[in-house]
């Protein structure tokens, strides 16, 4: 009879689990995640970079003069930890949402 309740309890709590999820989804609230944040900011980085290759001399050498390097490093460690702090872990950043 023991095993019996156990497995009773066992197999309520898996319903109840997915019964609570589908009641979440039907009202409208969830988790959207969110991949590939930091790699998307790794390549815009690096094709600001590689962009800049392409300019002539005097080009580069005013952007060098004005530190453009310097800025971009700034800006993506900028959005980088703003981004952390939202909650990304992992390349993935999980949001609660309602629709």
């Amino acid at each position: 009879m023991p095993i019996f309740i156990g497995a009773l309890i066992g197999a309520l709590i898996q319903v109840l689990g997915t019964l609570v999820g589908k009641i979440l989804v039907s009202l409208g609230i969830g988790y959207a995640v969110y991949s590939g944040v930091d790699a998307s900011i790794t390549f815009a980085r690096d094709y600001f970079i590689s962009s800049m290759n392409g300019l002539g001399g005097n080009a580069v050498a005013v952007a060098g003069t004005m530190k453009v390097g310097t800025c971009v490093s700034i800006l993506t460690s900028a959005i980088t930890t703003r981004l952390t702090i939202n909650g990304l872990t992992s390349g993935t950043m999980k949001k609660f949402v309602m629709k």
